[in-house]
């Protein structure tokens, strides 16, 4: 029963070794890379948020932030950082986020059949015009 209990253990680790999970990705790295890109101001950052400027910069430098703190960043910038760190997923990992290409793939097929059936008559035609 220990032999059992060891060898599991022994496999768990060997499990975690073997599959690395990603690294958590710098929050306050990201959003200094946002702020520097498209040239914001901290201090109307801050203002914008409410909060004094010395927060934005204590932001930037935390490797994590709160799901609040991220979303509030969010909707005064304009940008989805929720997204962005969607991203960094490998894509195997499952969503319950509705896919924004659904109503393009239903496209794709309908415009497929429709270019089966004009094949089609291109082909009936060209043997007509052929005889």
């Amino acid at each position: 029963m220990i032999q059992n209990s060891i060898k599991t253990i022994l496999k768990n680790i060997k499990m975690k070794t073997t599959n690395p999970q990603p690294s958590l990705p710098h929050i306050g790295t990201m959003l200094r890379a946002h702020i520097k890109k498209h040239r914001l101001f901290r201090s109307v950052l801050a203002r914008m948020l409410g909060k004094p400027d010395s927060v934005v910069l204590r932001y930037e430098k935390r490797e994590s932030l709160q799901c609040s703190l991220l979303w509030e960043l969010s909707l005064a910038i304009k940008h989805n950082f929720f997204a962005d760190l969607a991203a960094q997923l490998p894509l195997d990992f499952t969503t319950n986020a509705p896919d924004p290409t659904l109503p393009l793939q239903e496209r794709i097929a309908i415009l497929e059949e429709e270019n089966k059936v004009l094949k089609t008559k291109v082909e009936t035609l060209m043997a007509v015009v052929g005889k």
